[in-house]
């Protein structure tokens, strides 16, 4: 509690102020009597006056006691006035603090710690200028002056810095003076109120205010009468009356008579509480022109929820009117042709047979003699001509043919617009001089355009008139649309059909491709099982147990590597690989994806060939990857070419690309099979039946990562049997320094001994982990479930703990928040062990407060290298 004023209230003051005025009055008035009887001559004092002065002293005696009495209680009085003033001080819900006349906090409650951020042991003795932005002190030591000096004034409202009181706070400041001191200095009592609430409220209202302001539409507020209470620009826009015109004022002067009936109604909807959404109506301009409107109403209501006025957004529908007019009148045009109309929707016809019977008809709806259907030519050069009305044989066989840069079809086509020629005899328009020699007096030709694709051009022509109506440039537009549409139907079945049967393909090569994941989930778990067998008949063979065990890690690292394959497929497929590009000697890429599938060419007793430049190749390219695509075109040679092979791979500059091949004598790869290698879950079906088909994702994925690298992968074959090559070729890049070899990771050792917690609600994983953890020395205890290892973290209190995701009641994300939020001291350092690993699953855990995130199944080396750095973020306890 901090202290308070030294000075405080008191009061139990005026009542001992009067106590003490009594006692010496009693006093004066005993001495006066005794005086007098000594003054008198014999100096002796009757026993009756003795009696009486002794009674007036016992009198005395006990109303000094009563005074007594009454001063003890007001002593009691005034420590529990005391109290209640201090418990009332430090509970009030108002930051105060006092300050001496330096400006230093000499008192302040928890309220104001809280408010200032500091915390309130250390606020005594601060300065108030410390928590302010610079440029608002002046107005703060003016304030403070101005009451000082009894010249008042109201609250002042100032923000907080933000390493004090936190980002966007701000405070209302009430000064009073509270004591002189004999010195003339004084003190002042401050109390502070958090408006910040206050501020983005009133912030909020005046972008409101403002957005309300700037708005094309009207917005008029009213009150349950229906007279305006505002009025922005945009009524005044929409309405022509000014918001002094309108506020106070009813909305009946802007309703036609017809409408008063409705605007009525409105009002009363209004008052029950009902919205009215996009109703259409009209309102009077003060000329007594009409506005088509469409209006929004909605009620306002007060903190009691009653109706207390209404809001009315209404916006002008002039142009939508027009349209609709437009529009009508366009469909009564086009009236004539609803029989082609529900052809062109219903028929059953080739789209050519139906092209024909439309162009047909839209000729006669307009009047006109001739009809030409052009098509382009597959090289957008030529106007090709598909069908005809009107023309002769002759006429046929001089316009089949058109360029498109020597006739006007050819340029609706460029323009991607019509084209319009009125008059055609006298036109200087070059390009009409074909029609010119076959009689047209005018033309117009429309590109059969959808989507931005121009499909044809049709072109209408009148021997009789010089030029076309607007009606029937309406009723051309409209059917050519049609026309376009139909075109476009056509092709897209085409190209749905295609698509079907490309998708076909990939749900048989996605149905082959869980057929082969479960053959290839299913080889490794055959000999895991074989193994298990052993070990659980016999333990006794030291080199038995050992094969088993070497077994046991062999095929668990062949599943991990296809559940990695899959992840990076899902990753490629979603453009979710994201690479570390870095200067890059090739051989050293080369020398790693060589070290990768040495055990499997070795196994297979292949003789692997090299062929690399004497001069360094630098890429700009990631190490990881790059070794990924060799790894995977070395390891299919390897898999795909019989036992003894011969395997070759070469590098070499060719200009400013870099090439990579691997070359093989394996089973080769039929020639209607190579465009199709690459793709996803692709399988060659020679490979089933040497049981090595893999998941038909590795050149899927080796090709991806080459693109995204901004090179290619290129696959060559002679046919079955005769073998196969791949080609990577990528853009050189800068020459590598010349450094020092970084030297080996080395292999992790036993880290220092922690406590570490491993929680999963899968018994096996979390007993199997702790086991392999106590024989690296590490001090183990397992939790099943996320409220088990709470439990047992407040009592052990682990240096490191192991969680698994996902778990029942309570996941390894909000199990690591708890366990963060109820740590003492220094937190443990948490570890996701998960089968989620994806980029997002990662972040998500570093959001949740991981150090580190493991995929399962978790090599243990990892986990022990993560151990290590568990020494430098978490003291271990012995």
């Amino acid at each position: 509690m901090t202290s308070l004023d030294p000075t405080p209230f008191d009061p139990a003051q005026p009542a001992a102020a009067g106590l003490g005025a009594t006692l010496s009055d009693i006093h004066r008035r005993t001495e006066a009597r005794v005086a007098e009887a000594l003054q008198r001559d014999d100096g002796a004092i009757e026993p009756d006056e003795m009696a009486r002065l002794i009674r007036e002293l016992g009198q005395h005696q006990v109303e000094l006691e009563m005074q007594n009495e009454q001063l003890r209680q007001a002593h009691v009085e005034l420590k529990q006035s005391r109290d209640r003033y201090v418990d009332l001080y430090d509970r009030a819900p108002l930051g105060y603090v006092t300050l001496d006349a330096q400006g230093r906090i000499v008192d302040g409650n928890h309220v104001a710690a809280a408010l200032l951020g500091v915390p309130q042991a250390e606020l005594l003795g601060c300065s108030l200028r410390q928590f302010f932005h610079r440029e608002d002190l002046v107005g703060l030591r003016l304030h403070i002056d101005a009451v000082e000096h009894g010249r008042g004034g109201g609250p002042l409202e100032l923000p907080l810095l933000p390493a004090r009181g936190g980002a966007g706070r701000w405070v209302a400041l009430e000064t009073t003076v509270v004591k002189a001191t004999p010195y003339g200095g004084r003190q002042c009592r401050i109390a502070l109120l958090d408006i910040s609430e206050r501020v983005r409220m009133r912030e909020g209202l005046a972008r409101l205010a403002a957005i309300v302001a700037s708005s094309d539409d009207a917005i008029v507020s009213r009150d349950v009468e229906g007279r305006v209470t505002s009025w922005n620009e945009g009524a005044h826009r929409l309405l022509g009356r000014t918001a002094d015109e309108m506020l106070g004022q009813t909305m009946d002067a802007l309703v036609p008579p017809e409408l008063q009936a409705q605007e009525a109604d409105l009002l009363y909807r209004l008052r029950q509480g009902q919205k009215v959404a996009h109703l259409e109506s009209e309102r009077l301009q003060p000329d007594g022109a009409r506005v088509p409107v469409s209006m929004s109403l909605s009620p306002i209501r007060d903190e009691r929820g009653e109706v207390v006025g209404s809001a009315l957004i209404a916006r002008d529908i002039s142009e939508r009117h027009r349209v609709d007019r437009a529009l009508h009148e366009r469909i009564r045009q086009l009236d004539v042709l609803a029989s082609a109309s529900q052809g062109l929707i219903l028929g059953e016809q080739d789209p050519a047979t139906m092209q024909r019977e439309l162009l047909e008809r839209v000729r006669a709806a307009v009047g006109c003699e001739i009809c030409l259907n052009y098509g382009v030519s597959e090289d957008g050069q030529v106007m090709q001509l598909q069908s005809s009305i009107g023309l002769s044989d002759e006429q046929q066989a001089e316009l089949a043919r058109v360029p498109v840069a020597d006739s006007p079809c050819g340029l609706a086509v460029q323009r991607k617009s019509r084209i319009v020629v009125d008059d055609v005899q006298n036109s200087p328009f070059d390009k009409v001089r074909r029609l010119r020699q076959a009689g047209a007096r005018c033309y117009v030709g429309w590109p059969l355009m959808a989507h931005g694709r121009v499909y044809g051009v049709a072109a209408f022509v009148s021997t009789s008139r010089d030029r076309f109506r607007g009606g029937d440039l309406l009723v051309i537009k409209s059917l050519c649309s049609q026309v376009a549409a139909m075109l476009e139907r056509s092709h897209l079945v085409a190209e749905l059909r295609q698509r079907e049967q490309t998708l076909r393909k990939s749900d048989q090569a996605k149905d082959e491709m869980i057929a082969t994941l479960a053959h290839e989930l299913r080889n490794p778990l055959a000999p895991l099982r074989n193994a298990v067998s052993i070990l659980h008949h016999d333990v006794s063979d030291p080199q038995r147990v050992a094969w088993c065990r070497d077994i046991i890690e062999r095929q668990v690292v062949q599943m991990s590597h296809l559940l990695e394959d899959l992840l990076d497929a899902s990753r490629l497929t979603r453009r979710k690989i994201e690479l570390r590009l870095e200067r890059l000697d090739l051989q050293r890429v080369v020398g790693q994806a060589i070290e990768a599938t040495q055990p499997l060419v070795d196994e297979k007793r292949h003789r692997l060939q090299l062929a690399l430049p004497g001069q360094p190749i630098t890429v700009h390219a990631d190490l990881t990857r790059l070794t990924q695509v060799l790894a995977n075109l070395l390891s299919n040679a390897a898999k795909y070419s019989d036992p003894g092979s011969e395997i070759v791979l070469r590098a070499w500059r060719d200009g400013d690309h870099a090439c990579v091949s691997v070359r093989d004598s394996g089973i080769g790869i039929a020639a209607e099979q190579l465009p199709l290698i690459f793709d996803m879950f692709s399988q060659l079906s020679p490979a089933l039946e040497r049981t090595r088909g893999g998941l038909g994702i590795g050149l899927a994925l080796a090709r991806g990562l080459a693109e995204q690298h901004g090179g290619t992968l290129h696959a060559h074959s002679d046919g079955p049997g005769r073998g196969s090559e791949f080609t990577l070729r990528l853009p050189v890049g800068e020459a590598v320094p010349v450094e020092a070899g970084a030297p080996a990771r080395p292999e992790a050792t036993d880290p220092p001994r922690h406590r570490l917690l491993v929680v999963d609600d899968n018994v096996d994983a979390a007993q199997t982990l702790a086991a392999m953890l106590s024989l690296h020395g590490q001090e183990v205890r397992t939790a099943y479930g996320g409220r088990e290892a709470l439990q047992l973290a407040s009592q052990w209190r682990p240096d490191v703990a192991v969680l698994d995701i996902g778990m029942p009641e309570l996941n390894g994300y909000e199990l690591c928040r708890r366990l963060r939020d109820q740590s003492a001291g220094r937190p443990p350092l948490c570890i996701a062990c998960t089968g989620w690993g994806q980029e997002a699953d990662r972040e998500r855990a570093n959001e949740a407060g991981f150090d580190f995130h493991l995929v399962k199944p978790v090599d243990i080396n990892s986990l022990l290298r993560l151990l290590g750095v568990a020494e430098t973020t978490a003291a271990p306890r012995h």
